[in-house]
């Protein structure tokens, strides 16, 4: 019995010890988002749900989505035409919860709340009962919410992706440009005093096909020197193009890598802070248009506490 009691004191005093050490649950306050591609309609999705971290505690939820639209091309009324089949994609101006009543869920689906009304009963029942308490039926509908009758559009998996990225102090956003279907993608590690690092810039694209919207399969980030931004232009000076000497011809012709050119932008923000304007020079040797990459780098330090 001793021995037990003697134990108990040094499990509690460890217990006491650590928490007196300050040492946190959440690796920073802030805004941790996660984030999921797909589609909808054949067309441009992403769903993303947000938790918010103060004072080292859950305070809220977030759920929200951006769909896209694909517009059928005008077509002639001719025997090989087949332009009639063809679509150009791009995203919604507003995403499900900015929409409101006008996502006509409950005029146009017959569903007994909106999209929005539903999805704040779901972060209410998290931030009271904990991520992995929402169950749902054999349907995939959330069962167990009063007022919910949508399905889990994968909402439980990203609040649970989303708590454990605040553990990991790892900030990402996403921003979705209206003027094609590119899904911008900003990160960065953060610590408990709000400093920051690992900043990178990333890029989602769809691939080239005028019927069916399909995401690639790998970022540019991913890709690399696969992305090839420059390869045309390399490839016009050689009869056997290959891939080192595309990367020996981009040095000799003073030429970056999609990669090479925002690294330039995060390792110059890395170095001199991040200053929230989109009109702002971007380093030398950046190229490429930059304004989608301020834009989602905005959105990313807006989940720094103020």
């Amino acid at each position: 019995m001793k021995k037990l009691f003697v134990l108990f004191v040094a499990l509690f005093t460890l217990v006491v010890v650590a928490g007196c050490n300050g040492e946190r649950e959440f690796a920073a306050d802030g805004e941790f988002t996660a984030y999921e591609i797909g589609t909808h309609s054949n067309a441009p999705m992403v769903t993303m749900v947000t938790v918010t971290i103060e004072d080292d505690e859950i305070v809220s939820y977030y759920i929200d989505a951006r769909q896209g639209k694909a517009t059928q091309s005008a077509g002639e009324d001719t025997p090989d035409d087949t332009s009639d089949d063809e679509y150009t994609f791009s995203w919604n101006a507003e995403t499900k919860k900015e929409l409101g009543d006008d996502y006509n869920m409950v005029q146009f689906g017959g569903a007994i709340a909106e999209w929005y009304e539903q999805a704040a009963l779901i972060e209410a029942y998290w931030l009271e009962n904990g991520v992995d308490s929402v169950t749902v039926d054999a349907d995939n509908v959330i069962d167990n919410v009063a007022g919910v009758t949508i399905k889990d559009g994968g909402y439980t998996d990203l609040a649970a992706e989303a708590v454990q990225l605040a553990k990991d102090g790892k900030m990402q956003a996403v921003y979705c440009s209206t003027s094609g279907t590119d899904l911008y993608i900003a990160t960065m590690t953060v610590d408990a005093e709000g400093n920051f690092s690992d900043l990178l810039l990333d890029t989602q694209q769809a691939e080239r096909n005028k019927v069916t919207f399909t995401w690639k399969a790998d970022t540019k980030q991913e890709l690399g020197y696969d992305y090839k931004m420059h390869y045309n232009t390399y490839s016009a000076t050689d009869d056997t193009p290959t891939m080192e000497e595309y990367k020996t011809w981009l040095t000799e012709n003073d030429k970056l890598e999609w990669f090479e050119q925002v690294a330039l932008i995060t390792d110059d923000i890395t170095e001199n802070g991040w200053e929230d304007n989109t009109a702002v020079d971007a380093p030398a040797g950046v190229t490429i248009t930059k304004d989608s990459y301020y834009t989602v780098l905005g959105l990313l330090f807006d989940c720094l506490p103020e």
